[in-house]
């Protein structure tokens, strides 16, 4: 298709002509803005499923969770410096705990 020689009426290169089919959705769009400023409703509805307002609940609660500031700051520093030590034993021995808790969470695991 040779776009450089395009004629018709749905097309103008100063970018007010539009398709019968975006005048359409434009129309809907602009009934629907009307609509909820005046208080009008469609009838419609949406359900959440329980897990998606798990995944809400979350999401509007981890913003929330507290930590301690100056504590990440210092270890920051410490891995910026290279003298922040990893105790390879221990950080394993959580991991498989960690792992054990996903593979049956009814059985709550000891740290």
């Amino acid at each position: 298709m040779d776009i450089k020689n395009l004629t018709g009426a749905s097309i103008r290169t100063d970018g007010s002509g539009s398709s019968p089919a975006i005048k359409s959705r434009t129309s809907t769009i602009e009934t629907s803005s009307e609509a909820i400023k005046t208080g009008q409703t469609n009838d419609e509805s949406v359900t959440l499923t329980a897990t998606a307002r798990t995944l809400s609940t979350a999401r509007d609660t981890a913003g929330a969770i507290p930590f301690n500031r100056e504590k990440v700051a210092e270890i920051k520093a410490a891995v910026a410096e290279g003298r922040y030590t990893i105790d390879n034993q221990r950080l394993a021995g959580r991991l498989l705990n960690f792992e054990g808790q996903l593979a049956s969470p009814q059985r709550p695991q000891s740290t």
